[in-house]
């Protein structure tokens, strides 16, 4: 391949039962048309083995969606994707995570999940996720993932009404069992883009990375920051280096984003069109070779997928 790949988040399918204020791709409660195929699925796994010559890693596959959930063949794409040997985590919304379905997906090679949680009461997240009910169907999921002996890290999208949350959020995290938080900040795209004020200044910004490099100094939780970069150069003015690992902007800098209908993107943030695999018979690697914007791309020290929403 052109460029090591580290992590293939793949929206395998973009329905979802859940009306977040926030979500990248607008997702609705209905059957979308012209999704990947289970063969095509397949096909673009192994086209990702034959690409990849050891001693190199073979990347992480985000399964997400939409609510992946909703995919019948989930379990067969797991088990496909393990035998192929690559490691495979899930991005559910809750609702279908099921202590059974766990099992099932665990047996399958799935190794962890990650549950979005908004707000550490059920006001807060349900109100974010636009569904009565959201928040004990996270509960319910980190229960059922507890029962399996699944790991699972919590997602949060930080906005400027939860500036205030950041140790309230870890701290719940931290209480549920979770691996990790991770803390999203707000990229206005799809139905984000209607919450563009609730996106922090950059004085905000800065003291809240400053106030999640506190709480990572406390070392009992693992925090991850994505979408907001800038976490390096404030970890740099700091008499001490985090404990948790940080990164620049991923996009099409080992992270790539695969639609539910084949289209590549440097992340699920940043609309700039990769190509699409059905037009190399889903060779994935063989659509990259082919895309001079991929090439192009080298990640860095600002979130591309802000930079772009902000010149739309």
């Amino acid at each position: 391949m052109t460029k090591p790949l580290r992590i293939l988040a793949w929206e395998i399918t973009r329905r979802c039962p859940m009306a977040c204020q926030h979500c990248r791709g607008a997702s609705r409660n209905k059957c979308y048309t012209n999704e990947l195929s289970t063969a095509e699925a397949k096909r673009i796994l192994d086209s990702l083995v034959a690409a990849i010559t050891p001693p190199a890693r073979k990347p992480i596959i985000i399964f997400t969606g939409g609510e992946p959930m909703f995919r019948e063949d989930l379990p067969e794409l797991v088990r496909y994707a393990t035998r192929c040997g690559f490691p495979s985590v899930l991005a559910p919304c809750g609702r279908f995570a099921t202590s059974e379905r766990l099992a099932e997906l665990k047996d399958a090679g799935i190794r962890a999940i990650s549950l979005s949680v908004d707000g550490a009461t059920a006001e807060t997240h349900d109100a974010f996720r636009g569904v009565p009910g959201a928040f004990q169907m996270a509960l319910d999921a980190m229960d059922a993932a507890r029962k399996v002996g699944l790991p699972f890290q919590i997602n949060h999208t930080l906005t400027r009404a939860g500036l205030n949350n950041l140790r309230t959020m870890r701290d719940f995290a931290l209480a549920q069992g979770a691996t990790r938080l991770d803390v999203f900040f707000l990229v206005p795209v799809g139905r984000g883009s209607a919450l563009s004020a609730q996106c922090l200044t950059d004085t905000e910004t800065e003291a809240a990375l400053n106030e999640i490099l506190a709480l990572d100094d406390e070392g009992v939780l693992p925090i991850h920051v994505t979408c907001e970069p800038r976490i390096l150069s404030v970890a740099a003015t700091r008499e001490t280096p985090p404990k948790s690992p940080f990164n620049g902007c991923m996009a099409g800098a080992g992270f790539l984003f695969l639609s539910h209908t084949g289209h590549l993107q440097p992340c699920g943030f940043y609309e700039l069109p990769l190509g699409d695999v059905r037009e190399f018979n889903c060779d994935l690697p063989a659509t990259l070779e082919a895309s001079k914007r991929y090439n192009a791309l080298n990640g860095g020290p600002i979130c591309l997928a802000r930079a772009a929403a902000h010149r739309a």
